[in-house]
């Protein structure tokens, strides 16, 4: 009889071990909540005059609360670290989808909310048409706890898991009801984030019932396409102290003062930028660094990149790269062939790499002379009418109605046409560095 407790026990306590390492529907990580603004219906029609956004496409169906979410997630050492989140809930008395948006690179700690973030606006957007939107911010953004890890896909993957977990709290609480469907989109750095949580939902935490992804823009390819930005023109240079501090925060991968890794001229400067409390602007830092990435770290650091298969930095990379797995849920990769930033090549190669393990795997590409932040409003609708479909029930969700794909096919060659009127006249008629000089 001892024996069969003492055997009870230790199962009991493997058990237990292996909720807090995988979680579980029973763990509650919901930590506070608060109601931060309502959203009349009419303050909603005003906002999409005021930014010229058609009701014909992006309909205002509901009058919208939105909801501070403070939280408990899972950090890198099986911890749990506060983190933040805003929540959207429609005035619905009906069922609703879950969508989560992952937002794009922030360096600022400042905190804003609701209309006052452009890309909040897009939760409020799917929120005013029936669905419940959930906008994480990464661990060590908004208000959290940690340093935010720059393109680590485990860590943007917990948050947002967790979000979604706390969440759903808040729902049960209200007793409010969920459709079952939950949709995972980002733009950015958001699109690299939503691609790794639905690999993660998927491999660790397949109780969320995931329906379908939308990943817009995002660099899948850490290691390979995007790296090719490294020693040319690039417009956003801060991408790389920014992923290399960010590393170095979580996993050591440089022994001694990583401040060391930049040449002289730029370590005060940069060490300023980065630590805490982060105040400057992205836009301000890429003004003042090298627009060629690697004339800011010293040529022996830059030397081993190129030539070391074992250098910590490039695993690292690799290891954040999202290609070769299996997805079970569909997913539709967005981006435009001018993206000046996140090179729309990440998309193609991990378009061709998941769809060799999946039938359900699509690509949008569109957009010829859009750049980064134009190209966002087009993939966003793309975005929303993929997941409307499935709302819908349709039976091939990633076909489009005629009408809806003639109205964005118009819209693009419209944009697309001033980008490149614009371009000409500031000489930048060229933005994708990979369709100049080809890959590394």
């Amino acid at each position: 009889m001892i024996r069969l407790l003492y055997s009870l026990l230790i199962v009991l306590m493997l058990v237990s071990l292996r909720l807090s390492a995988t979680g579980s529907d029973s763990e509650k990580v919901l930590v506070d909540y608060k109601l931060l603004y309502t959203y009349s219906r009419d303050s909603l029609i005003s906002l999409w005059k005021k930014k010229h956004i058609p009701r014909l496409v992006l309909p205002v169906r509901y009058a919208v609360d939105m909801y501070e979410i403070t939280y408990r997630g899972l950090w890198l050492d099986s911890s749990y670290v506060l983190a933040k989140g805003v929540l959207y809930v429609p005035h619905a008395q009906k069922p609703m989808a879950e969508m989560t948006y992952c937002h794009g690179t922030r360096i600022s700690l400042q905190q804003t909310y609701g209309v006052n973030d452009l890309e909040q606006i897009v939760c409020i957007m799917h929120a005013a048409d029936g669905y419940i939107a959930m906008f994480p911010f990464y661990y060590g953004l908004g208000g959290g706890e940690k340093e935010h890890i720059y393109h680590d896909a485990k860590t943007e993957a917990l948050s947002t898991i967790y979000m979604i977990k706390a969440c759903r709290e808040l729902l049960q609480q209200k007793n409010i009801k969920t459709t079952g469907q939950l949709f995972l989109t980002g733009y950015s750095q958001g699109g690299h984030a939503s691609l790794a949580t639905h690999k993660i939902i998927e491999s660790h935490y397949p109780e969320m019932h995931l329906t379908a992804s939308s990943p817009m823009s995002g660099a899948y390819d850490l290691a390979g396409v995007q790296a090719v930005v490294m020693d040319r023109h690039y417009d956003r240079p801060h991408y790389l102290p920014y992923i290399i501090l960010s590393y170095q925060y979580a996993y050591k991968i440089w022994p001694g003062d990583v401040w060391e890794v930049f040449k002289p001229q730029y370590r005060d400067f940069l060490q300023k930028s980065f630590s805490q409390p982060r105040k400057i602007d992205y836009d301000r830092l890429d003004d003042l660094l090298p627009k060629i990435p690697c004339d800011m770290i010293t040529d022996e650091v830059y030397n081993r990149y190129l030539y070391d298969t074992s250098f910590p930095f490039t695993s690292k990379l690799r290891e954040n790269t999202l290609l070769d797995w299996a997805p079970k849920a569909p997913i539709q990769l967005c981006a435009c062939y001018g993206d000046n930033e996140v090179l729309y090549q990440n998309t193609v190669v991990a378009y061709h790499s998941l769809r060799k393990n999946s039938d359900k795997v699509y690509m949008r590409l569109f957009g010829k002379n859009l750049a980064h932040n134009p190209c966002a409003p087009f993939a966003i609708l793309k975005t929303k009418y993929f997941f409307d479909n499935f709302r819908k029930g349709k039976k091939h969700p990633e076909r489009f109605s005629l009408p809806k794909n003639l109205l964005l096919s118009l819209a693009i060659s419209i944009a697309d046409k001033q980008e490149y009127k614009k371009r000409k006249r500031t000489g930048k008629v060229e933005t994708n560095a990979l369709a100049v000089r080809g890959a590394r």
